[in-house]
């Protein structure tokens, strides 16, 4: 009998037991091949923006081959320690290491061509259902490419570098293990200890660490601390793996205080449960960390793709706008109308908003700053244009913001400079030269009549979708501040028409009509004599190229993220059923003391329940409370943090159904 027919025959009797092994490798191959297939897709780079995503794909790439190598060696060894009484036999019968070695070697060659061909026919049957994913993330219409000879040369060279890797830790593994180490190697446990005093360290350390994130975020302590947040994410990393080995008996001290409850069938699962965290540690661990990794990714990612439109929506009202000044875009409402309908469009809506562009003066904490130009609008223009009846009196203002922001800075007074523009730049000059200048010196150089000064208790704030976003050196959007009737009309007459400037806001009907924009931009650049300082920016435009831009990095941490999870899950799978035979004799034990197997199982499944859902529900809740404290000073924060929930909610379903196919297994092995 030939090593070949050995392993064929070995294989299809444990069939069962290398299923899982299969179906991990086939997955990874599966995966690699759909995503690789898009680096040789003309299609993608045509119907995409190639520059844009060729920085962050190549890179993705690389990292879930990496990944891949390391969890497809990692699996392997995991899967010999299982099979380790079965080796032991063959050395017994008189096989030599070497020749064990060999059996490897082919057995790996079978087992990987397999996933090789499975994965690339799974890969390539589900590929245009993974292509109708990423179209409708990109918002790529009809994106159909074709998987071609160089998808499958790449999968193939992967293949074959995960099948080199394994083989050296195969050999490696195997070269240092005796008969009687292959013989216990699937039931030995791991050599560990649980440090009670470390553990409630850690745990303190933990919840030192969750109570000061929200106040470094809102900026109430350690102001701009980088390194403040890189300690607790370090402790937040760390902390856990020493709280994992003593979890255990920090609930049985808790719970020892509850004698119905510790007495029910608990105090025996626990024990063993203790002894098992301990030997499990590194694993329970790496399961936390892969699982917080990967719905840390996609929900991260998730949460931003699922917002784009809606604060697109709200930094952009309208689908298209443009400054007017004394000397550029001076255009007409007819006209406008006009160029549309002659390119086969229609506006359906078309605003005008007068503005006073000024620089903007504050104080903060007695220092005088300045922060660029802000637009002023009278109480009634702004109330005409947005059907509001908001009343400002003299020497007060209102900021209106198009969408929420927290900075410190909204407790600062206001100046409003009425002197003319060389002497601002001179009293610019002098501030960015003295850094620390107070307002009263700042004040004390101008007349009483050349200034509005209004304070922090006269300033109110609004928020109002009323133009579109622009900055520049001279104008900016997205921010205003409405002051009363009679004080817009002294500072235009101070100040002068060439301050003054239109907003032209526009909606077309069909909000995608990229070739009436296209008519306006080309006549406004006639008109300026090819001058395009305001050139405007169409909504759709900026639309697409952001999702686009975010989309594509949604389906990468994806892939990347169901990678992670699937790993998790297998990595305790193994786990689990290299325990079995130690677990057999355990049950002999527990039945010789009258337990009933449906007792046993009973156990086993709060054992194993236990085991399974910790790193889950460890994962879910530090990245649940983290998100919950990030998403809280965010705009749209309330909106992102519901979509990371449903990220939460589809991983532990995942992780439910590795729960019980493992648990299945396992009953089946140790009960029987």
């Amino acid at each position: 009998m030939t090593f070949t027919s050995i392993i064929i025959k070995n294989i299809k009797f444990n069939f069962k037991k290398y299923i899982a092994y299969f179906i991990a490798n086939s997955f990874i191959i599966a995966v690699l091949l759909m995503y690789g297939s898009l680096i040789f897709s003309k299609e993608f780079t045509m119907a995409s923006d190639a520059d844009a995503f060729k920085g962050n794909f190549i890179p993705m790439l690389v990292l879930m081959i990496a990944f891949s190598i390391v969890f497809i060696s990692y699996t392997t060894i995991s899967f010999i320690r299982y099979r380790g009484k079965e080796f032991g036999v063959y050395l017994t019968l008189g096989v030599t290491t070497k020749d064990l070695r060999k059996i490897l070697f082919i057995e790996n060659i079978l087992i990987l061509s397999a996933s090789l061909v499975t994965g690339m026919i799974v890969g390539t049957l589900f590929s245009r259902l993974f292509y109708m994913i990423i179209g409708k993330i990109l918002w790529i219409d009809n994106f159909r490419p074709s998987l071609n000879i160089k998808t499958y040369s790449m999968c193939l060279v992967i293949a074959i570098i995960i099948f080199l890797v394994n083989s050296i830790f195969q050999v490696i593994f195997v070269r240092k293990l005796s008969i009687i180490e292959l013989i216990k190697s699937s039931s030995r446990a791991e050599v560990g200890k649980g440090n009670f005093i470390i553990g409630t360290i850690a745990l303190i350390a933990l919840i030192t660490a969750l109570c000061l994130f929200p106040k470094i975020v809102k900026q109430e302590i350690f102001i701009g601390s980088e390194s403040a947040l890189l300690i607790i994410i370090i402790t937040t990393i760390i902390a856990p793996y020493f709280i994992i080995s003593s979890l255990i008996s920090m609930v049985n001290r808790v719970l020892v205080n509850f004698k119905k409850t510790y007495n029910n069938n608990n105090l025996l699962v626990l024990s063993s449960v203790q002894h098992k965290f301990i030997s499990y540690k590194s694993v329970i661990y790496l399961v936390l960390i892969l699982a917080a990794a990967a719905i840390t990714f996609i929900s991260m990612t998730y949460s931003m793709y699922g917002t784009i439109e809606k604060n697109i929506n709200i930094m952009y009202p309208y689908d298209f706008g443009f400054i007017e000044n004394t000397k550029l875009n001076k255009i007409s409402d007819q006209e406008l109308k006009n160029i549309v309908k002659a390119s086969g469009g229609e506006i359906k809506q078309h605003k005008l908003l007068e503005n006073i562009d000024i620089m903007e003066y504050r104080s903060y904490e007695g220092k005088v700053m300045t922060y660029g130009n802000i637009a002023l609008i009278s109480e009634g223009n702004y109330n005409n244009h947005m059907g509001t009846n908001i009343i400002v009196n003299n020497g007060e203002l209102v900021q209106v913001l198009n969408s929420p922001t927290d900075s410190k800075y909204k407790d600062s007074d206001v100046i409003i400079n009425l002197n003319d523009s060389s002497k601002q730049q001179k009293q610019i000059a002098n501030l960015k030269e003295d850094k620390n200048a107070r307002i009263v010196d700042f004040l004390a150089t101008m007349n009483k009549d050349s200034y509005i000064y209004v304070e922090k208790s006269k300033k109110k704030y609004i928020e109002g979708l009323y133009t579109n976003e622009f900055y520049s050196l001279d104008y900016s959007r997205g921010t205003a501040l409405i002051i009363n009737d009679d004080d817009y009309k002294r500072i235009k007459g101070k100040l002068g028409q060439k301050v003054v400037s239109c907003d032209h806001l526009i909606k077309l009907k069909d909000p995608k009509d990229y070739k009436s924009f296209n008519s306006i931009l080309s006549e406004l650049k006639k008109l300026n004599r090819g001058d395009e300082s305001l050139k405007p920016e169409f909504k759709q435009r900026i639309l697409e190229k952001s999702i686009k831009e975010n989309g594509f990095i949604l389906f990468s941490s994806l892939f990347l993220g169901m990678m992670l999870l699937i790993s998790s899950g297998v990595v305790l799978y193994f786990k689990v059923l290299t325990g079995v035979d130690e677990e057999k004799e355990r049950v002999k034990k527990m039945v010789q003391l009258g337990m009933t197997d449906r007792e046993v199982s009973k156990v086993l499944t709060k054992e194993l329940t236990i085991i399974f859902f910790t790193p889950v529900i460890l994962a879910v809740s530090l990245i649940t409370y983290f998100f919950s404290v990030i998403y809280g000073v965010v705009p749209n924060g309330e909106y992102m943090f519901n979509k990371s929930l449903c990220v939460f909610a589809a991983y532990i379903v995942l992780q439910m159904v590795a729960f019980f196919i493992t648990r299945g297994r396992y009953i089946r092995e140790v009960v029987g």
